[in-house]
């Protein structure tokens, strides 16, 4: 699954450990959600990947992002020009999740 390319879908702020963490939970191309936690590594699956996809699925299908105002039009439309510029949008104007 590695080898797959993949679009960022969600960041989260993690504070269950002593250090605060980031995580980020990931789309394959065939549409399979992985998470950068340990947890994910570990066992395939994570408190993270099951708010996205429980999230998905109250959604029809979509995962709706949260997106600030602050961002223009103009990186909006850059933002689909590749992954690593939608990931970039995400991580500058997605909202993080506390989780």
């Amino acid at each position: 699954m590695q080898d797959q390319e993949t679009k960022l879908i969600q960041v989260f702020l993690s504070q269950s450990s002593p250090n605060p963490s980031i995580f980020e939970v990931s789309s394959t191309q065939d549409g399979d959600l992985i998470c950068t936690c340990p947890g994910f590594n570990g066992r395939g699956s994570c408190k993270h990947s099951r708010f996205v996809q429980a999230r998905i699925k109250n959604n029809n299908g979509a995962y709706p992002l949260e997106i600030s105002k602050k961002a223009s039009r103009e990186e909006a439309d850059k933002a689909q020009t590749s992954t690593d510029a939608f990931r970039e949008f995400i991580i500058r104007f997605g909202k993080i999740e506390v989780y």
